[in-house]
Parts: C-alpha cells; structure tokens; sequence
C-alpha cells in the first residue's frame, strides 16, 4: 500500500525522469515555437519507383507531397517566414487493392525531410517512411479488401501520412483536439 509520502516521492522521481530524458529532436523547443517557413519544396530526382503504380504517379509526386505538406505545416507557412523544408524522396511503392489484401505487396513511401534557418544552415534533419495498407483477415476479408481499396487511395494516404510524420518529428506531437482545430481554422 502508498502512502500520501511515497507517491509524492514516485510522483517527484517520475517528473525528474522525465526532465531528464534528452529531446532527440535537433531543433530546440524555442526554434520550433518561432519557426514560419517560408517554403517547402520536394525533390524527386532519383527516387525509386517499385512499382506500376508507383511509376505512374511519378509525374505527380511532387505537387502532391507539396500540397499534403503545406495542408499540414499551413499555420506555419507564409506569414513572413523565412526558414526552409526541403524534402528529397527515396522510395515509393503503391500496391494495389488486391495484392495488399492478400498479403503480398504494401504501399510505402520513405525520403528526407530538413529543415534549413534563415541564414542558410542545416538545422535539422529527419528521416520517414510510411506504410499504407495491410493485408486482410481470411479469404472475404481479402476479397472486401481487394474490391473496396486501391492503389489511388494508398497513394492518398501515403502523402497524408508522411506530412503527418513530418509534422510530428519537426514540430513535435499535437495535443489532443490541435490538429483537428488547425486544420478547421486554415
């Protein structure tokens, strides 16, 4: 049993771990709550296309990163800004409905995100890859899967889940309700 005495000790050793655990983000806590950006640009020279899909998307991958991108970042972007985001995609796969439902292919979508300060420098560099897809329980679970998803959806996730990641390693994690208000308030 806890005494009043000892949960207030717990309470204080879990408060000092928690201060005490490094912030693996390279930009501080203070440049993440200044930063506006003023650009955000996407490079897909060099990127491997895994796939059909894939490749078929290649002409869009761009446009379509940078619109997920901006959506994500809008109320940090304009306003004056003066720091950059320059993404450089590796990877792309699209699978299609049916070879993600039955377990033998998954969309993924990987590359670099860094962050560049206003006089020029590297300030911060992150790695992501997301996965769109999986493959479904059973043999009607597949044909479901197979008949209702495809390969322009997983497309469609795969953006919004790396700008999601995106914003998440740069900025932080949201509190809950955040993402939800920005998003009506943009």
């Amino acid at each position: 049993m806890f005494t009043r005495r000892s949960l207030i000790a717990l309470a204080a050793a879990a408060t000092l771990a928690a201060c005490g655990t490094p912030d693996p983000n390279p930009l501080s806590r203070s440049a993440r709550a200044e930063m506006q950006l003023s650009t955000i640009s996407v490079a897909t020279e060099g990127t491997g296309f895994e796939s059909g899909a894939a490749q078929r998307f290649s002409s869009r991958l761009a446009p379509d990163l940078e619109t997920a991108l901006a959506r994500e970042f809008a109320d940090r972007l304009g306003r004056g800004g003066q720091w950059q985001m320059q993404v450089d995609v590796s990877r792309l796969n699209v699978a299609g409905g049916t070879s993600t439902a039955f377990g033998r292919d998954q969309s993924r979508l990987s590359g670099a995100v860094r962050i560049i300060d206003p006089s020029g420098a590297l300030r911060g560099s992150y790695t992501i890859q997301v996965l769109a897809g999986e493959a479904a329980e059973g043999t009607g679970g597949a044909l479901l899967g197979a008949a209702v998803n495809s390969a322009g959806g997983y497309y469609r996730d795969l953006l919004e889940a790396f700008a999601r990641d995106a914003r998440m390693q740069v900025l932080g994690a949201d509190l809950p309700g955040q993402r939800i208000l920005r998003r009506v308030s943009n």
